[in-house]
């Protein structure tokens, strides 16, 4: 049995989604001294005589995998304390919000680049975790939760050397994060079903015939008299 297509069809329908209770953009910035032992191994000292060319970078890692973070990546968070409600005055009307504090907890990687007498290399070090606290006022109310997601991030990193030899890093670690207030709820809305688009095929072109030239054969104007009979008048 084949069933009839739903194009143009509505249906209230009913679904589940995470309703924004309030959003916020906030920077932090951070410098942090790590020494080379919360480095890890590395198989070639950054700091070594021999080295040339050093270039230092660092970036955000995913705790579980180890790969780098992509772009709007969702952070883990602790909140801590209680929500309070603090009263403030916006656009003239008198609202409440909550203050929320929590810690973001931030994995970075320092990745060294170089040559090492003649032989290029790059090595990284271990993740790096960093916590930051963080305080907002947020409409968060009691059934909501906190959704942090790093929106842009700038790391530098300045390396310090003692008798030839890596002795600590300074990081400096600039961060725009999302965060959103959010809960679940189910909707009611009319909708239009979707459907599958067509498959694309390819389909072989029409014939073509070569352009021709029609003021010069058969040579017809626009009364529709052949040129050849205007010579002979």
């Amino acid at each position: 049995m084949q069933e009839k297509p739903l194009q143009g069809a509505q249906e209230l329908l009913c679904m589940n989604a995470e309703k924004v209770y309030d959003w916020v953009i906030l920077q932090q910035e951070l410098n942090q001294t790590a020494t080379a032992a919360a480095l890890g191994v590395l198989p070639i000292d950054p700091c070594d005589p021999t080295v040339s060319g050093l270039t230092t970078t660092c970036y955000l890692v995913d705790p579980v995998t180890g790969n780098q973070l992509p772009p709007n990546a969702e952070i883990p968070v602790t909140e801590v304390g209680e929500r309070e409600d603090r009263e403030f005055v916006v656009n003239g009307s008198l609202v409440t919000l909550q203050r929320v504090s929590f810690i973001k907890t931030l994995n970075v990687v320092v990745e060294f680049s170089g040559i090492a007498g003649t032989t290029p290399f790059v090595v990284t070090s271990d993740a790096i975790e960093v916590e930051i606290p963080e305080s907002v006022y947020l409409c968060a109310p009691d059934g909501t939760r906190l959704i942090v997601r790093v929106s842009d991030v700038d790391c530098s990193v300045n390396v310090n050397c003692v008798g030839g030899a890596l002795e600590s890093v300074d990081i400096f670690l600039n961060v725009c994060q999302s965060v959103q207030s959010v809960a679940d709820v189910t909707l009611e809305l009319v909708a239009d079903f979707c459907q599958p688009r067509d498959i694309l095929v390819e389909q072989c072109p029409t014939p073509t015939i070569p352009p021709q030239c029609p003021v010069v054969f058969p040579g017809v104007v626009g009364n529709g008299t052949n040129n050849n009979d205007n010579d002979n008048e």
